[in-house]
């Protein structure tokens, strides 16, 4: 008697979290200032200023992925965002000396097809190119040009990306 009411519980709640996060995603996508079709958010994700957040289409963005959009961010289609995912557009005027109250602005964009690993950090005025592929865990704080893949750590790793008969011939 114990386990069904028990389970009964537990199915009820999982629904009504299912409900609620749908409810979250649906009012998130209205307020992006443009979107495109077929967009995935996978709940929970946490993104400031929307209104100044455009997606393009075929877009998939992870769990737990925080944007701070006061600068603009601009996502291109078919670009997948990684979970745990920071991207911000915005940031504190270090050469003042209180930065307290000071805030400084640069748009953030990631071209078409471009994939972002989980745990990683774009800080403002950061484009990423075209088909370009960042890594796990790395904090990107300069361009990325097209068709590359990058990895941070110690030091930045920047390669060709191999597409199409290039790629075949890695096989």
């Amino acid at each position: 008697m114990k386990a069904s009411f028990r389970s009964i519980v537990y199915f009820l709640a999982n629904r009504l979290l299912v409900i609620f996060q749908n409810a979250q995603r649906t009012r998130l996508i209205s307020r992006f200032k443009s979107c495109g079709q077929n967009v995935s958010v996978y709940m929970p994700v946490r993104i400031d200023e929307a209104e100044n957040v455009e997606v393009g289409n075929n877009v998939a963005i992870g769990p737990f992925v925080h944007m701070w959009g006061g600068g603009g961010i601009r996502i291109g289609n078919g670009v997948m965002i990684g979970a745990h995912t920071a991207i911000t557009s915005q940031g504190h005027d270090h050469t003042k000396e209180c930065l307290y109250g000071t805030r400084t602005q640069n748009p953030v964009v990631i071209e078409d097809g471009a994939m972002i690993g989980t745990h990683c950090i774009i800080l403002p005025g950061v484009t990423i190119g075209k088909g370009a592929v960042v890594g796990a865990g790395s904090v990107i704080t300069a361009n990325v040009k097209p068709q590359t893949i990058v990895v941070t750590g110690r030091n930045r790793h920047e390669w060709p990306r191999p597409v199409g008969a290039a790629a075949k011939l890695l096989k």
